[in-house]
């Protein structure tokens, strides 16, 4: 266990993306609420696992570049048998089947957790901020993620006939990440987007709404209203 100084809220991030790992150091190496105990570089259930026991953290902040349903599995352990660590989660994207997942763990678990969107965070001090909620045993959901129930049925056809990867990235696009930011979230090829955008302009070609002088807004504008979230 690492000696914790007297009223200091123990943090241990985990996060992939070195810009991110850079911002949290900034951020919480100058507050004296908080206490830095370490940083790791991969969101992997065996990591999660070695920290909690290592560590002991008040807070845990986990930065995944891509969710993996065993990194919530994880989680889910750790909830159902301890009040501790707070969660922190910060989603850079989501896909729609781990929204359940994700609903179901703040439901069934124990202790405080905070999942939140890093496009939602505008400033450094609302991370500061979630941070300092979990560890006084709140639980937070950002409200840009959408219910279960949008998760789990889609409100148009088209929805139905994107695959998975297509579903991801009309998500992205809709929530204004250019292609380049997209393949960067994806850990993907910009060409390897542009083929799947393309194949998603193809399906909503029959769409009344659909502009092929504007495709992307009106991709972006079919999704958001196909998943209730315009």
């Amino acid at each position: 266990m690492t000696n914790r100084e007297p009223n200091k809220i123990g943090l241990y991030l985990i996060e992939e993306q070195e810009v991110y790992r850079k911002v949290y150091n900034l951020i919480f190496n100058s507050r004296n609420s908080v206490k830095p105990l370490g940083v790791s570089t991969r969101v992997e259930a065996d990591i999660i696992s070695y920290v909690v026991t290592r560590f002991q953290p008040d807070v845990l902040l986990l930065g995944p570049k891509r969710l993996q349903r065993n990194t919530i599995e994880r989680l889910q352990e750790i909830r159902a048998s301890n009040s501790k660590p707070g969660i922190v989660l910060l989603l850079a994207f989501y896909e729609a089947e781990d929204v359940k997942l994700l609903r179901d763990m703040v439901l069934r678990g124990k202790g405080s957790i905070a999942i939140l969107l890093k496009q939602s965070l505008d400033r450094m001090e609302q991370l500061h901020r979630a941070v300092l909620a979990v560890s006084q045993g709140q639980v937070i959901l950002d409200p840009a993620l959408p219910t279960p129930q949008c998760a789990e049925r889609p409100a148009h056809q088209f929805l139905r006939e994107l695959t998975a990867r297509q579903s991801t990235i009309l998500n992205l696009l809709s929530k204004g990440y250019t292609n380049f930011a997209i393949a960067e979230a994806l850990g993907i090829d910009v060409k390897t987007v542009e083929h799947h955008l393309n194949t998603v302009y193809a399906k909503l070609r029959d769409e009344a709404e659909f502009s092929d002088k504007h495709p992307r807004v009106s991709a972006a504008r079919l999704y958001l209203e196909a998943t209730s979230e315009l």
